[in-house]
Order: structure tokens, then C-alpha cells, then sequence
């Protein structure tokens, strides 16, 4: 057995070793006449991805004298996979590169976004807002700001402009009174005729000043037979009419508080306007009342008073007679005194008449009411979020009174 295989081995031909004399002398290769397939290691990977039956493609020979085909070796071995890439279409793209672009494109738009030199639409950032509670307190500060300057000029403007529309009325309102007013010389003299029907009374009454001067007075009495009462005022004795003379008074009180008031004064608060203007509209209020709800005096007190005492001739002691004031009307009214079963009972006939300048002061002391009253209404609202002041005032008063 040993010879038979000795024999076959010498029959069979020369193999060349594989090992490192292989690369060391390259002579062998060129002696065997073969052609020997050369893979590198990127071959192999680009030929992994193409698929297990595909081939190599065969390379020139690394010994090709020429630069154009050195050049086109160094191309095929450094730059298929580029190439390739570059020729597949969009989709057919290897599944590796398709996922290193998106991961890149992910990590570039997280890094890019937010950043200070990046731009684009999801890049921008938001202007710089102020918190809802900055915004409220900068409204609420320049709400007190008008209000304060709108303050001011309501106490340091508005309230002299005012009082000099007021001052204006209230003298025109006094130069109407028939009395001595505010450089009123008080002079006027009116006569007036009062009936009542049908025949009841009657009176030729002539008025001066406050005070009827003279009267011719005649009214029918309810007795067992009617008859006639007369009697008169004479200028000896005049009527004297109290409510022209109170709201004469009331209204120089009142014209007295805007004069104490310098125009060139800067008012401080808002309560010592308010102090001013309440005296004002007091005197006016209880000037024109004094005019519009007379004070009716009782029967007895009536006819014990010095005007009944006045008359020529006296009444009996069951009559009385009253002159008053009543809104723009001057009323005279005859009062008879009856006894029914031990009670004391009255009837009363009157009659009016229109008095022309009563009519004039009355509109013109509406007018300076309202006037007033409006004023005192802003200065209250504008004041009611002033802050409260630290210093006292003393508020002008008038002391001066007017001779009844």
C-alpha cells in the first residue's frame, strides 16, 4: 500500500503553497499562468449588500503601465459604493444610509432649535411678554394717574369757573328782590286785586318791599243774616310779609360764602369743596323754601298776632284775616270761628294772585341749586378715590347777617 500511493503522489502535479512566500514572489503567480481573483475588504462589503449570487466584478491588474487605467482602477476600488448610492434611486437607497440621514437630520434639528443664529418658522422665538399681573398694576397706575390730574383740575378749575356762574345768578336773584339786597336799593312798589267768587271777597292790596302797605279789604260773613266785613291796612301800620325778608337773607348768606372764597385759592381736598358748597346749598335750600312752603301759624296764635292788631278797624273776635307767600302766588285768606255744640270750628274763603318778580327769583334760585348740586356730585365722586388727606382745614365761614 505504501508503494501504490508513493506512486500515485509522483504522478500527480506540483502544488504551489499558499503561504507567505506567496505574496513575497509574486514570480510564482506569473509562472502558474493563472489569473488570480484579488477582493478587498470594501468589495466584500458593497458585495454583501448586493446580495449573496451576485459576482465581484474582475479588476485590472495593479501593473497597467498607463495613468488612465491606473486611475480608473483606484475609482473602481475607493468609490463603487458612491457611485452607487449616487445612481440607486431615492427609494432603493440602503436601509444604513437612509437611517444615518435621519437620525442626522434628527439630532441636527434638536441641536439647531433654540439656538441664537438658527432661523425658520419653528426656530423663532416668542417676543418677551409681561405677566398678566405687571399688566393690571400699570393700568391701575395710569387710572390713578387720570384720575388724580382729572382731581386736580377739577379742584383748582372747575370749582373757581363754578362759583363765578353762581355768584353771577345769586346777584341777579338778589337785584329781583323788592328789599335792600346786595347793593339792591329795594324800592319796588306792585298793586295787586284779589277776588274770590262769586262776590266773596275782595281786596286792592299794594306791596311794598316785604310789607303790604296798603289794603282795602271786603269779604262776606256767615251769620243769621250775610253781611259784609270791612277794614283796611294803612302805611302807618304796614302787614309785614316775613318769608321775602328770611329768603332775602338766606340768599346773602349764600352769595357771602362764594365771596369768601379767593379766586386765586388752590382748594386741597375734596372735603373742604364739599364744606363750601354745603353751606351754599343750605342757604338756597332754605331760601327758596322759605318762599315755596310758607309756615301757616295756628288760628289763635293768628289773631293775638301784631298784625291783626294793625288793622283799621279791628275785626270782631270770631275773624281773622292772613296775607302769605306761596311759591310765585300772594294769597289772602278770611277765616270765621264758629262754635257747633261746644267745638270750635273754622271756615276759611281765599283768594290769589300772580307776582311777577316771586316767579323771576324762584327760576333763579332753581337754577343755582342745580348748578351746585352738580358740582358737588363730581367733586363727591372724584374725591371718593382721592387718598386721604393728612392736613385740617378751616373752611371759610360767614358771620355777616342782613337786617330784617
Amino acid at each position: 500500500m505504501l508503494l501504490i500511493s508513493v506512486f500515485f503522489a509522483s504522478l500527480a502535479p506540483p502544488i504551489h503553497s499558499s503561504g507567505s512566500n506567496w505574496f513575497t514572489k509574486p514570480h510564482s503567480r506569473r509562472k502558474s499562468g493563472k489569473k488570480v481573483k484579488v477582493t478587498f475588504s470594501d468589495q466584500l462589503d458593497t458585495a454583501s449588500t448586493t446580495g449573496s449570487n451576485s459576482s465581484v466584478p474582475s479588476t485590472p491588474s495593479p501593473s497597467v503601465s498607463s495613468a488612465q487605467h491606473r486611475w480608473r482602477y483606484l475609482e473602481q476600488i475607493f468609490a463603487p459604493s458612491t457611485s452607487a448610492a449616487a445612481a440607486a434611486p431615492a427609494g432603493n437607497r440602503s436601509t444604513g444610509s437612509s437611517e444615518f440621514d435621519r437620525g442626522s437630520s434628527f439630532r441636527q434639528s434638536n441641536t439647531s432649535y433654540g439656538s441664537v443664529g438658527s432661523s425658520g418658522p419653528y426656530n423663532r422665538r416668542a417676543p418677551p411678554q409681561r405677566k398678566v399681573g405687571q399688566k393690571m398694576a400699570d393700568c391701575e397706575k395710569e387710572e390713578a394717574l387720570n384720575l388724580q390730574v382729572e382731581f386736580e383740575w377739577v379742584l383748582h378749575e372747575e370749582v373757581h369757573s363754578v362759583l363765578k356762574q353762581l355768584h353771577v345768578i345769586l346777584v341777579e336773584c338778589a337785584h329781583r328782590f323788592p328789599v335792600p339786597l346786595y347793593g339792591n336799593e329795594g324800592k319796588k312798589q306792585d298793586k295787586f286785586v284779589l277776588t274770590a267768587a262769586p262776590e266773596q271777597l275782595k281786596c286792592i292790596v299794594t306791596l311794598t318791599g316785604d310789607s303790604i302797605t296798603h289794603a282795602d279789604i271786603n269779604f262776606k260773613v256767615q251769620r243769621q243774616q250775610q253781611q259784609i266785613q270791612r277794614t283796611s291796612i294803612t302805611q302807618d301800620y304796614p302787614w309785614k310779609i316775613q318769608q321775602v325778608q328770611d329768603a332775602a337773607n338766606h340768599l346773602q348768606q349764600a352769595i357771602n360764602h362764594i365771596d369768601n372764597v379767593d379766586g386765586a385759592y388752590h382748594f386741597k381736598t375734596s372735603d373742604e369743596v364739599l364744606h363750601i358748597l354745603g353751606n351754599i346749598l343750605g342757604a338756597l335750600q332754605r331760601g327758596r323754601t322759605s318762599l315755596v312752603v310758607p309756615r301757616k301759624k295756628p288760628i289763635d296764635e293768628l289773631m293775638k298776632s301784631r298784625n291783626m292788631k294793625a288793622l283799621s278797624p279791628n275785626l270782631p273776635e270770631d275773624l281773622a284775616i292772613s296775607f302769605y307767600i306761596q311759591s310765585h302766588k300772594l294769597i289772602f285768606v278770611a277765616y270765621q270761628l264758629t262754635n257747633f255744640q261746644g267745638t270750635m270750628k273754622f271756615d276759611s274763603c281765599q283768594a290769589e294772585c300772580s307776582v311777577p318778580w316771586l316767579n323771576e327769583v324762584l327760576v333763579l334760585f332753581t337754577v343755582a341749586l342745580q348748578l351746585c348740586q352738580q358740582l358737588k356730585d363730581k367733586v363727591s365722586s372724584v374725591g371718593e378715590r382721592e387718598k386721604p388727606a393728612k392736613h385740617s382745614f378751616h373752611a371759610p365761614i360767614a358771620h355777616r347777617t342782613v337786617a330784617r
